[in-house]
């Protein structure tokens, strides 16, 4: 509505609200627009001009949700938790703090790479605050579970980028800490279990303040990840300093596909590797890496060139490792797109043919039965959106999934190999 962060409508409310929203995007971008702690529902979407009401069994639960050039959408929303939260579209550099209405004075011999690492978060643009306050009297019930603890280091690795380093993720294993320039991209995969509570340590051992927002999660307000923001009242979270550390505890209280990532300086830590895949499960030991197939696609290098070859990762690489599947068994693709600059389109099939799939979670919620029908493998996402589809190859031989964004843009092909069915041996007597 003409507005930028800080200056946008801040929207107050009470725990049990029902929210609706119309949004218009009269703009020449496209914007995934995501809601941090709670999901939504798309009511309604269309153009300027006409507009298509969806039957409840129609509509699309989500937590992110990309609106094209041109378009339109109604959304319903209850906030189930106190406390503040932003929606925000979820390119960085539509929420970046370069985006600031007020001038910035750059101090005489820093660069304003430098200047922006010292300065405290900032956001501008699209993002919208919202105040949630807790219904008069009712107390909220705090975990008695004893929680999984979890170390999680944020570190950097020198000249990863040509002369600029990597920074990302290390999940400390035991008690000793793992050497300081040691960098996970992308970060480790975070397997959690639905409704035990964890308790994940985030150190920092950058020379740069940063933050951990726990994407898709829906969680209390403090731990969100959103510095000077997160929280209520006076008790709001702060950047974590260099050296310093944070507690971030929560619930997961459904199974799905979900991501972890920096909400600070996004458009340089992301894209330098300060992203994972987080994956809630009913069993964590029943988690099969061999049958669950992670596709994450995030930041190649802390500077992207649009029309660059390669701006962008596929689980952690411009040269990916293959898929290996066995025909006549189902597997399940975990497609998340993290990469802070580019609309991903994943399109599964051989040179001459198209694969079929069939979704079954959007964003980590599971989709209802009448939404899960065999369609033409591919998919369009924008960043911060995770998808679920279950495939079945028929036949042995060689396919292809390719991820790429639109022109001038980049494709980064990711084999998939089918064998032939493996035999069961029996024994005999």
């Amino acid at each position: 509505n003409g507005k930028s962060w800080p200056h946008t409508e801040r929207f107050t409310f009470t725990v049990g609200d029902t929210v609706r929203w119309r949004w218009v995007n009269p703009t020449a971008s496209t914007h995934p627009m995501h809601l941090h702690g709670f999901y939504y529902s798309v009511t309604s979407a269309g153009t300027m001009t006409k507009d298509e009401v969806y039957a409840a069994r129609d509509r699309r639960t989500v937590n992110t949700e990309l609106m094209r050039v041109g378009t339109t959408m109604a959304m319903t929303w209850v906030p189930e938790k106190p406390g503040n939260w932003v929606f925000h579209c979820h390119f960085a550099f539509h929420v970046s703090g370069e985006r600031v209405l007020e001038p910035r004075v750059i101090p005489a011999g820093m660069s304003s790479s430098d200047h922006s690492h010292a300065m405290p978060h900032k956001m501008a643009g699209l993002v919208l605050g919202i105040h949630v306050n807790p219904r008069p009297g009712e107390r909220y019930a705090q975990a008695t579970e004893q929680p999984r603890n979890l170390r999680l280091l944020l570190q950097s690795s020198p000249k990863r980028f040509g002369v600029q380093p990597a920074y990302g993720f290390v999940l400390q294993d035991g008690d000793q800490e793992p050497k300081r320039d040691s960098v996970s991209m992308p970060g480790p995969l975070l397997l959690l279990k639905r409704g035990q509570p964890v308790r994940i340590t985030v150190v920092n051992h950058l020379t740069q303040p940063s933050s951990i927002h726990w994407h898709g999660i829906e969680l209390e307000s403090f731990p969100d990840g959103v510095p000077d923001w997160s929280g209520m009242g006076n008790r709001l979270m702060v950047p974590i300093a260099p050296a310093d550390s944070f507690v971030a505890e929560f619930t997961p209280p459904r199974s799905g596909t979900f991501m972890y990532h920096s909400h600070l300086n996004e458009s340089v830590q992301i894209n330098s590797g300060m992203y994972g895949a987080l994956v809630v499960a009913d069993d964590p030991a029943k988690f099969d890496p061999s049958i669950d197939k992670i596709v994450l696609v995030g930041g190649g290098g802390p500077e992207p060139i649009r029309g660059a070859d390669f701006p962008g990762f596929v689980n952690g690489s411009r040269q990916p490792a293959p898929i290996t599947m066995e025909a006549g068994k189902t597997y399940r693709l975990r497609l998340i797109n993290i990469h802070p600059e580019w609309r991903v389109e994943f399109a599964l099939g051989t040179d001459t043919t198209v694969a079929h799939w069939k979704p079954i979670a959007k964003d980590g919620a599971d989709l209802p039965a009448n939404q899960r029908k065999s369609r033409s493998a591919y998919l369009l996402t924008g960043p911060g959106e995770t998808a679920d589809f279950e495939f079945t190859p028929a036949a042995p031989g060689d396919m292809r999934l390719q991820v790429k964004t639109r022109l001038p843009g980049w494709i980064i092909p990711v084999d998939v190999i089918v064998t032939e069915p493996r035999t069961v041996k029996t024994a005999t007597r």
